[in-house]
């Protein structure tokens, strides 16, 4: 059959005429018998934005045509604007007004028409109404003519009953548009219940959607109401059917007598893992050892051998594969395979025999990597320990006097000195990779304690501790390396890349860290943002410069094409070090046991493996940017809901945007921002200076600006629309 090399070159060429789909398959001499498999490949190929079927069920080159395949990304006020699938050189996200939207909605999957430049946005960032967002650009413009995929099938909101018809608010502020119900289809619903609506008719430019009520969720803030709205909000897969959990019921974690004999023991060697308090599961492990004849330290990466048990396309790899990734909601988790086996049968845990992968890193007296290879092992973790603890250990070795006697001396000094020789080592790679321009943003991160039931019970923010960047380092460098394996070897795999930011939005970072530093940086130069970052650390600034700075970049995604990772500074890099929870990493160990284990020829894996990955790596990057969303969202549901508790208390705060309607500000040690209006700064009338990015009293001429320290209190917390009104307190 003709594959999908076949359909671009000809649709692509110019001498192409737009063809339908039987013209297409005589074209490429396609049998009868496998017409259902062309028109399947036809329809993918479309959904990943490299043709389009337009209305005269002809197909398209979308370049040529002007067209382009992307997600909408909805937004309260009612415009939005399409992220493409495939980015072309120069071109941004493609601004889409209301009145252009047809029947799409938030998070679908459309084909836009670029027809005209309109205020927009460029490489990925929000649009120049919410915190931060300080500048205006000219960008593409266009209207949705077909929607690919409608993602809100099913929508969480809040239901407001009313004499002829109900409605229901979305929960999720894109989603702009209420949902109107019949009287019939309210399924007994009253005020302000959480429900769940299925969508019946789509919106128009005329008319809201409208829908049936399915399930009566309970009140809302009901404890474990939240958590429930947001798995059914994002579509995020609860539970596994039974075949799955049969099949996974079947893993045995314990290496069998024959794979014993086929793997490198390194059962003797004494290995750690090191993960959070409330880990969910362990796929990575660390040891250390002098090479017997040279004395350079080596450094042995175990990961947990998943493909060992979930080989490619069988059940549970399908599962994990349409899944992508394991989702973190609080103190919750959606996981890629089933929980019990993802946290002991596959997971490397403490006293137990394990398959392992592990990557063997030999590095000189100066932090150089100087050879690495890699192994199918057998591992047993000697303990396992936490990132305080470790923390501890390494505090008290740093200590002076009696102080050495505690942490360190209460493990068995051989895992002590361990710890203590890694330690050194990161701090070598990290110094050395700052040095060649790595950027390390500096975004903080909080912890939300949350009780049986559901109530945050305590906020902190999380410190980060030397021992997060011993771990870090030692996996940047492992998936260094199996990404220098896989060019070498000339293997296909799925890479981590991250593309340059465009010229315009470093400098449009430039303008907006001028006025806060009072004196110009050269935001080209990758070092000096580094040594920007590092300035402002632990300062109020801290937080507004690394959100600015992330918004400048552009986003990081799997690809199946080796480029460089920007903001690591790494020619190439993979993602290997975390099987049990990211697809990605899992389809990496799958190559690697074809060519090693299998000894199976590059050229033929290539052509394998080719078409599949970039669908792997096309979907993965939905569902990391589904559960990136998802995790945001719950942690923000929460933390509103903590701060309605606590609506008298008056709140360290800084300013992370001014407009001209007002300031955004975010409270000290939550990660949740509000908006102050500007009619409620009653002591003077405010202008918004551009150049200065502050917002300034006509008459006493007080200044508001990005990173300025503030006190706040709470005015309004709208649960609904999930946004916090604040008020300046003096």
């Amino acid at each position: 059959m003709a594959d999908e090399k076949d359909v671009l070159r000809v649709v692509q060429s110019r001498s192409y005429r737009e063809m339908n789909t039987d013209e297409l398959a005589r074209n490429l001499s396609v049998p009868a018998g496998e017409m259902d498999a062309f028109v399947a490949l036809l329809q993918d190929l479309e959904r990943r934005g490299a043709l389009v079927k337009v209305k005269k069920m002809h197909w398209v080159n979308p370049e040529r045509a002007g067209l382009v395949t992307g997600r909408l990304q909805g937004n309260e006020k009612g415009f939005g604007f399409v992220v493409p699938l495939v980015r072309r050189a120069d071109e941004g996200d493609v601004y889409v007004a209301q009145e252009e939207m047809g029947e799409a909605m938030h998070g679908d999957l459309v084909v836009v028409e670029v027809h005209r430049k309109k205020p927009g946005r460029a490489g990925g960032r929000a649009p120049a109404s919410g915190p931060g967002k300080v500048a205006k650009k000219l960008g593409p413009s266009g209207r949705i003519i077909k929607v690919l995929e409608h993602r809100n099938m099913n929508i969480i909101g809040t239901f407001v009953p009313g004499s002829k018809f109900g409605r229901v608010v979305p929960d999720n502020p894109r989603l702009f548009r209420d949902i109107y119900i019949a009287p019939d289809d309210w399924m007994g619903a009253q005020a302000d219940d959480q429900v769940l609506v299925a969508v019946t008719e789509w919106p128009s430019l005329h008319r809201n959607p409208e829908g049936e009520i399915k399930q009566v969720l309970g009140k809302v803030g009901t404890p474990g109401v939240d958590l429930q709205s947001v798995i059914i909000e994002f579509g995020l897969p609860r539970e596994f059917s039974a075949e799955v959990l049969r099949e996974a019921e079947r893993l045995r974690g314990s290496p069998s007598a024959d794979e014993r004999k086929k793997r490198r023991d390194f059962t003797k060697n004494i290995t750690v893992t090191i993960d959070p308090e409330d880990a969910k599961d362990f796929d990575d492990a660390l040891s250390f050892q002098r090479d017997r004849g040279t004395g350079r330290r080596v450094v042995l990466v175990h990961i947990a051998d998943l493909s060992y048990h979930v080989p490619p396309d069988g059940i549970l790899d399908l599962e994990a594969r349409e899944r992508g990734m394991s989702v973190y909601l609080a103190n919750d988790v959606v996981p890629m395979l089933p929980h019990q086996q993802s946290k002991y049968t596959l997971s490397l845990v403490e006293g137990k025999d394990r398959l392992a992968k592990t990557v063997a890193m030999k590095f000189d007296e100066a932090g150089r990597l100087a050879d690495y290879s890699l192994h199918h092992s057998i591992i047993n973790v000697a303990r396992r320990m936490t990132y305080t603890e470790v923390q501890e250990v390494l505090d008290a070795v740093d200590a002076e006097g009696p102080a050495v006697a505690g942490a360190a001396e209460r493990l068995p000094k051989p895992i002590a000195n361990l710890l203590v020789e890694l330690d050194a080592l990161a701090g070598q790679l990290r110094e050395r990779r700052v040095e060649k321009g790595s950027i390390d943003l500096d975004m903080p991160e909080y912890h939300v304690a949350v009780d049986e039931e559901g109530r945050v019970v305590g906020v902190s923010q999380l410190e980060r501790f030397r021992s997060y960047g011993l771990v870090e380092e030692f996996m940047l460098s492992a998936n260094r390396c199996v990404a220098d394996f896989l060019r070498k070897n000339k293997l296909p795999g799925l890479y981590r890349i991250h593309d340059q930011p465009l010229e315009e939005d470093l400098e449009e970072f430039g303008a907006f860290i001028q006025p806060i530093l009072g004196r110009r940086v050269n935001v080209l130069d990758r070092k000096e943002l580094q040594h920007l970052i590092d300035e402002v650390s632990g300062t109020h600034l801290a937080e507004a410069v690394n959100m600015q700075l992330l918004r400048a970049m552009q986003r990081a995604v799997y690809s199946p094409h080796c480029k460089p990772h920007f903001a690591l500074h790494f020619e190439r890099y993979s993602h290997f070090t975390s099987p049990v929870r990211r697809y990605p990493d899992l389809a990496v160990h799958q190559i690697l046991d074809q060519f090693v284990k299998e000894r199976r020829n590059p050229a033929q894996l290539r052509h394998d493996w080719e078409a599949k990955l970039e669908n792997i790596a096309a979907h993965c990057n939905e569902m990391q940017d589904r559960a990136d969303e998802a995790e945001r969202e719950i942690i923000k549901i929460k933390l509103l809901r903590y701060l309605q508790d606590h609506k008298d208390k008056v709140f360290e705060a800084v300013v992370t945007g001014v407009q001209e309607y007002g300031l955004f500000a975010r409270l000290e040690g939550y990660s949740v921002e509000g908006l102050i209006k500007v009619q409620d700064i009653g002591d003077d009338f405010y202008r918004f200076d551009e150049k200065k990015k502050a917002l300034i009293g006509t008459r006493r001429h007080r200044e508001f600006r990005l990173g300025q320290p503030i006190k706040v209190t709470i005015k309004e917390i709208n649960m609904a629309r999930r946004q916090l009104d604040l008020v300046l307190y003096e």
